[in-house]
């Protein structure tokens, strides 16, 4: 099987291989695979952080993917990351390991490139768990009547964005997001696309023309709706400070007299301590008396390539002022030359040695649990409370805890 860039003339085959691989695309007709052909040519030929990649067998394309260029917040730190999306296979050729050798040439590509980290959105979690991807931050999904929305005093800075704002957006946007554990660096065209989609309306926070806040959404309807009944579906919400979310929120609060209710898509695990009412109308009940609040999805997964040289590329972290002696034996089946052992020393928070082979105590952990760690999202003493990792002396569980622990699980609003 050969892997290589793929040529102008087989994106249409790509994206009809794309079309029968994930039919609930809805890209169906001619028309549609033409349209889709067309603006991944567009988009290719005018954003070089992005490429797609063909899979061939005798000459003939069995599958593609395409490839991200992303600069991530590792707390403080802008690291490079991977992307990958778009993975698909001829039908005709399922179960030939082609989803398995393309993921192969990803990695291999970003490692050649200096990049240790990448990271997914899985079609199916399984598979790229046994790749040594790790789990992120959940999503949730909230309904919520509007008048369950706090009130605030006033909604004067509440405006339309437009495309002609778009340069003000991007600049709130990335200020925002430098201080954002796992949001990642945007243009203008990571917003072109959503903000030029029909029905997609933005609002934000404007005052004397600086951008301070901006919510994303659309209106939706469940099947069996009149026109007088109508959703709305937030995308993205991101503001600045307690009073721009206050007015955003009285924004969306004013809307009750022709909207059912609001849907929040949110990675902020405290959200329902905002609302007056966090059930979601269902009238369902957990037992004894849970009141059913939100639906969660398991989505963005991360991997780190080679995990010596990506604690070389974030030693500027602060480890939360652990003083440690650290032996790690990483298990990774799907990248032999990253399963190995090293050593990792800290000194008052502060990485300083990989080279000393003394250690306080051992842990022995997989990749995927390991990426999971280090971002933040899985602490290590669940990982050794669930049978998934071993350490040498039970007295240190606390302690290598504490050293990748954070309050901020990363964030990711970047759909790829």
């Amino acid at each position: 099987m050969e892997i290589k860039r793929l040529p102008t003339e087989d994106i249409k085959p790509f994206i009809e291989i794309v079309s029968r691989s994930y039919p609930g695309m809805k890209v169906v007709s001619d028309d549609d695979i033409q349209k889709m052909a067309d603006r991944f040519t567009d988009l290719l030929e005018n954003d070089t952080t992005k490429a797609l990649y063909g899979a061939y067998q005798s000459g003939k394309l069995v599958g593609g993917m395409q490839f991200h260029d992303f600069e991530m917040m590792f707390y403080r730190q802008k690291v490079p990351v991977g992307g990958i999306g778009m993975v698909a296979v001829d039908l005709l050729h399922k179960k030939e390991r082609v989803a398995k050798t393309m993921l192969e040439y990803f990695h291999q590509h970003y490692l050649e490139r200096g990049t240790y980290m990448t990271a997914l959105y899985p079609f199916r979690p399984d598979f790229y768990k046994k790749m040594g991807y790790g789990y992120g931050t959940k999503k949730d999904r909230y309904r919520v009547q509007p008048q369950h929305l706090p009130k605030g005093p006033a909604k004067s800075h509440i405006a339309y964005i437009s495309l002609e704002q778009i340069g003000d957006l991007v600049t709130f946007y990335n200020k925002m997001a430098v201080q954002t554990h796992g949001l990642m660096i945007r243009s203008e065209k990571d917003f072109e696309r959503p903000m030029k989609q029909p029905g997609n309306y933005t609002i934000g926070y404007v005052d004397n023309g600086e951008i301070k806040g901006y919510a994303g959404f659309s209106f939706k309807s469940e099947t069996g709706d009149s026109f007088l009944q109508n959703d709305i579906l937030i995308h993205e919400f991101m503001y600045e400070d307690s009073k721009v979310l206050s007015e955003m929120l009285t924004f969306f609060h004013s809307q009750q007299d022709q909207i059912r209710s609001i849907y929040f898509d949110t990675q902020d695990e405290h959200f329902h301590h905002l609302l007056t009412d966090p059930s979601n109308g269902s009238g369902h009940l957990i037992p004894h008396a849970f009141h059913e609040s939100n639906t969660q999805g398991v989505g963005l997964m991360y991997r780190i390539l080679d995990t010596e040289k990506f604690l070389d590329s974030v030693s500027g972290h602060h480890f939360n002022g652990e003083d440690l002696a650290l032996e790690i034996t990483v298990s990774d089946t799907f990248l032999p030359e990253n399963d190995k052992r090293f050593y990792v020393h800290f000194e008052d928070g502060k990485m300083t040695s990989q080279k000393e082979t003394k250690a306080d105590v051992a842990i022995e952990l997989d990749i995927a649990d390991f990426s999971s760690m280090l971002m933040g999202v899985l602490p290590f003493h669940a990982i050794y409370t669930y049978g998934k990792a071993k350490i040498s002396d039970p007295a240190y569980v606390t302690k290598v805890t504490q050293l990748f622990y954070t309050h901020q699980k990363p964030v990711c609003f970047n759909r790829f």
